[in-house]
This record gives structure tokens, C-alpha cells and sequence, in this order.
């Protein structure tokens, strides 16, 4: 446009607000914001991109292209549906294997593992730390010998296998490697993604075994051999969700999980890997509010350009699959209620309408009953149907990017874009990511966005139906909740003895010790980690045993107080 259309779109926007003058002030807020901060105007026209000095071809160009902002393919949903998934896992293998079933008959086409506590851990059922954990909020799966169990009778040639394991990621990932070799699957064509992304444990969630360094080392392991041998497996899922969850906002959300990316891809190269090896194994894992719904939106169209610019200018990736940002939107918890639970089944709708007009390869949604304990096999099911609703009865998928070129989404997809790169860049001075969890900052960040969050809603700006809107005097629950068999602990201790009992222990302890004898070593391109763990739990070396090993040679980090 010229400069003489930009002047008479002005002049008219100017007009109308003088004649709207009175209907202005019947306005439900004297000023309207985003949850992050980021006020809105009234209304966006081509001269509100004008003023972002935007350029079609340069911010947003076309589907499949750089910078991505329109999608990592040409043709998204149109050529494939985003994949369906249901973090899930009930007690016990046998348990899972009946669940992972109902799910693929559903639709699903992710098996997304949930692990109990002690697993994630790093501890066994018979270790006395687990005691009264065992099964309780996902599954307890610590052996080959329970993964033959929970796949019995599920091609994983055909079902990709994603787990939230972070500490311990490298026995998860030899775990699913082991597996496809007994049902003959070529590694190359192995599908998969594993959450490995251990620096979002110092920040948020908390389950870290090893000292920040030896695990940094586990992951730029487990990112150059599954970029070397598995190709289309992505070996650390980055993750936002959890900041987002524990309080930090879009923004800082957003840039926490590009910046954890950014140091696992730094330390790696500063170790002689290529970059175009292990940056296609990144994925991506961020929450999709209802609450901000074109927030949302917006954010994840500035992550894929934000992630595309870095990779090529700063790292000089060569290869386009290495700028292609790979998003999981995870619908999270923080957004659904136990009050008046079954409006949860609308919050995800929306939420999951919000991630495909995104752009996102995968989504997943919680159930409505989520808040009361682990889902039932009932709320799950519902949760895989609702995100078959919206990919096969909107039309949602039928058109790349639909959203593109909205003056409201393109310019808050660029003022999304300027606040993360900020934010960034903070990081960046401060030292870098691991210095910034060392000293607190990120800590302060969250909580300082939190605070902000819950007087928020507290004053009633923050919006949640039936909790503190249109409340209900009568306090409604599921006919039904779920709830781990205290049997199951007793059961699972069982199982590892009779593991141990029938294996060869000579080859596990062998196993063991050269597990040991690689962690003893400095990191570097030639002592990677993962064959001598995938030695071991070939053997059927349990998920406690090498954890014991690794925290023999490496010692276990003790969180400093910042608060």
C-alpha cells in the first residue's frame, strides 16, 4: 500500500472513532490486556502493521517456507492431520496395555507415557524412597521386561511412543529402542518423542536426579545418537508447559523453553556435534489457554520464527528441517477445574481449536476429570473424541493457516515476537540459562508472574466460569474417579524380584559397570552414553539400577533456597 491509503484508512479510522465517541464509553473495561501484559487496542488496520515495519515475505511468507511463521509444510493438516495424543498411564504395565489399546481404538495414534513419581525419579518399586508413590500418578514401568508387557500386541511401527521422563530420558529412549528391535523395526524408521528436557526441572517441575552438568551431558548424548541412528525420532522435547503452569506468563513461557533449546543445541556444538544432526530432534512442548485464546495463537506463530531466525543466524543450520520448530500443544491443568467439571469438556474444545489454527503437529487435551486424580478411561476417551470434533467437522484442517493475515494476529504475532526476543536477550546477559537457575532469576520470574496471576483472579479479572463466575451452590463430582489399586505397590515389588531372579545378573552387573566406566569419562563426542545404557537394559537392567550407578559417579542436586 502507499503512503496516500495508509493516510485514508487513518483518516477514516479517526472519523469513526469520533462518531463511535459515545458508544466507546459503553465499553465493558476502561482498558483492555492480555494476560502477559500486552495492552489491545479497539480495533487493528494495515497502518497498525505499518508501524511493525511489517513485511509479508520477510515475517510471515508462505506455508512450509522460512521463516515458518504459516507452518513447518506446505500443506499441514491438508496432507496430514496433527497427531492425537492422551498423556495417560494407569498403575501398571498390564493396566497400561489395556488402556494404550482403548486409546488407539479410539483414534488416538500416541501412545504419550505418564510415569509414576518414583520412576521419573529414578528409583525402583523396591527402593523404600518409593514407598507409598508406586503406580500413584502414572505408570510404574522400570524394565524391558515391563515395556514387552505394556506393548504386547501394539505395533509401534505404526504408533509413535512419546515420554515424559526428563532425568532419566536415556533409559526411556533405550527402553523404546530395545523394544523395536525385538519387532524388527528399523531404528531409521523408529517414531518417537522423548521429554528429556531436564533444565525446565530446575526451573518448575522438580523432578531432577543428577547435578545440572552430568545432565546436560545426558541430553547432548541422547540428541547426537538419535540424530546419528533414528532419524525421525525427536530426542528432547523442550518444554514451556511447565512454566506456564507454575504461573509464568506467554511470554516468559514461551522464552524459557526457547532458551533451554538454544543452551542443549550450544553445549552440544561447543562438543563437535553438528548442528543439522541434532536440531531436527528437537520438539516442542506449550500450553494452549483457552483463557488467551488468539494469545495463543499468536505465540506460537512468533516461536517457530523466532526459532527459525536463531537456528540460522546464530548456529548457521544448513538444513530447513533444522529450522522447522515442532509444537505439542498440551492443554494445561491450570486451566481446567473441579468446580462444575464437565464446562472443563468446552475449555479444551477451544484450547484445542486455538492449537490447530496454530499450526501444532500435536495435541493433547485434558480430560474433564482430570482434577479429581488420574483420568478415567471414560474422560480420556471423550478428550481423544472432542480433537476428532474439530480435525474431521470444522473444516479447521481444510485450509494452511486460515488466520493469516488478520491485522489483529499478524501484528500481535510480531509484538509477541519483539517481547520474547526481549526476554531473551535478558537471559542471554544474565549469563545464560543455567546461571539464571543458579542465582534464581527464573524462580523470581515465575513467581513474581503468579502472584500477579492469582490477585488477578482473586479481584475477578481473571475469569474462570463456575469457580469464580457464575458460581454453583452445589458442589458436583464424576460418578466415577479413579484411583490406583493399593495393591498395585506390593505387586510391582513382586515383579522385581522375579525380574532379578530370572535374568543373567553376570551380564547386568557387566552392563552396569560400563555404564559406569562411560559416566567416569569426560563428555565428549566419542563417549556417548546411550549404547552403554542400551546395553544394559537390553539385559534387563532396571530404570533404579542405572540411575544407582549414574548417582554413584555423579552425586544428586540439592536446590538452593532463592525465595
Amino acid at each position: 500500500m502507499n503512503d496516500r491509503e495508509f493516510q485514508d484508512i487513518e483518516s477514516a479510522r479517526e472519523r469513526w472513532e469520533a462518531e463511535n465517541a459515545e458508544e466507546f464509553r459503553k465499553e465493558r473495561k476502561r482498558e483492555f490486556s492480555l494476560d502477559c501484559g500486552i495492552p489491545l487496542r479497539r480495533v487493528y488496520t494495515p497502518v497498525d502493521l505499518a508501524e511493525k515495519g511489517f513485511d509479508y515475505l520477510k515475517d510471515v511468507g508462505l506455508p512450509g517456507e522460512y521463516p515458518y511463521t504459516r507452518g513447518i509444510s506446505p500443506t499441514m493438516y491438508r496432507g496430514e492431520l496433527w497427531r492425537i495424543s492422551q498423556y495417560s498411564g494407569h498403575p501398571t504395565p498390564e493396566d497400561c496395555n489395556r488402556l494404550w489399546k482403548a486409546q488407539i481404538s479410539a483414534g488416538g495414534n500416541v501412545i504419550y507415557i505418564a510415569y509414576d513419581l518414583p520412576s521419573q525419579l529414578g528409583y525402583d518399586p523396591d527402593n523404600p524412597r518409593a514407598e507409598g508413590e508406586v503406580g500413584r500418578v502414572g505408570v510404574s514401568l522400570t524394565s524391558q521386561r515391563d515395556w514387552e508387557i505394556a506393548f504386547d500386541g501394539i505395533d509401534i511401527a505404526k504408533v509413535a511412543v512419546f515420554q515424559v521422563f526428563n532425568a532419566p530420558a536415556v533409559v526411556g529412549v533405550a527402553n523404546h529402542i530395545c523394544l523395536a528391535k525385538k519387532q524388527g523395526l528399523d531404528l531409521k524408521n523408529l517414531q518417537g518423542v522423548c521429554q528429556s528436557d531436564i533444565l525446565k526441572e530446575y526451573e518448575a517441575r522438580g523432578n531432577y536426579i543428577f547435578p545440572p552438568g552430568p545432565s546436560m551431558r545426558l541430553v547432548a548424548d541422547l540428541l547426537s545418537y538419535c540424530g546419528q541412528h533414528m532419524p525421525n525420532y525427536q530426542a528432547t522435547q523442550a518444554c514451556a508447559l511447565h512454566q506456564a503452569e507454575m504461573g509464568a506468563n506467554a511470554i516468559h513461557e514461551v522464552a524459557l523453553g526457547l532458551a533451554s533449546a538454544f543452551e542443549y543445541i550450544k553445549v552440544a556444538v561447543e562438543r563437535g556435534i553438528d548442528v543439522d544432526i541434532i536440531a531436527p530432534g528437537f520438539n516442542f512442548l506449550v500450553t494452549c489457554d483457552p483463557q488467551g485464546f488468539f494469545e495463543e495463537i499468536a505465540k506460537l506463530r512468533a516461536m517457530r520464527r523466532i526459532f527459525a531466525r536463531v537456528l540460522k543466524e546464530r548456529f548457521k543450520a544448513k538444513r530447513p528441517e533444522s529450522m522447522k520448530c515442532k509444537i505439542y500443544a498440551g492443554h494445561g491443568g491450570m486451566s481446567v477445574h473441579r468446580e462444575q467439571y464437565l464446562t472443563n469438556i468446552a475449555r479444551a474444545g477451544i484450547a484445542g481449536v486455538a492449537a490447530a489454527l496454530a499450526g501444532a503437529q500435536q495435541i493433547d487435551l485434558r480430560p474433564y476429570d482430570e482434577q479429581f486424580g488420574i483420568p478415567t478411561k471414560e474422560a480420556i476417551i471423550n478428550s481423544i473424541r472432542v480433537q476428532h470434533i474439530i480435525a474431521r467437522e470444522t473444516g479447521i484442517a481444510d485450509t494452511v493457516d486460515p488466520l493469516a493475515g488478520s491485522y489483529f494476529v499478524e501484528w500481535l504475532t510480531s509484538e509477541m515476537e519483539k517481547a520474547i526476543t526481549k526476554e531473551l536477550e535478558t537471559i542471554d546477559g544474565l549469563g545464560g540459562v543455567v546461571k539464571c537457575i543458579e542465582n534464581g532469576y527464573i524462580k523470581r520470574m515465575i513467581a513474581q508472574d503468579a502472584y500477579k496471576w492469582q490477585r488477578g483472579f482473586e479481584a475477578g479479572e481473571m475469569i474462570r466460569v463456575g469457580v469464580n463466575y457464575f458460581t454453583s451452590e452445589v458442589e458436583e463430582k464424576p460418578a466415577q474417579v479413579y484411583r490406583a489399586d493399593p495393591r498395585v505397590e506390593k505387586q510391582r515389588i513382586e515383579a522385581i524380584k522375579q525380574l532379578k531372579k530370572e535374568r543373567a545378573n553376570k551380564k547386568v552387573k557387566k552392563a552396569l559397570d560400563e555404564v559406569k566406566e562411560v559416566a567416569l569419562m569426560d563428555p565428549a563426542g566419542d563417549n556417548n552414553i546411550m549404547p552403554a545404557v542400551i546395553q544394559a537394559v537390553d539385559c534387563y537392567a532396571t530404570v533404579g539400577e542405572i540411575c544407582d550407578v549414574l548417582r554413584e559417579v555423579w552425586g544428586e542436586y540439592d536446590e538452593p533456597s532463592f525465595l
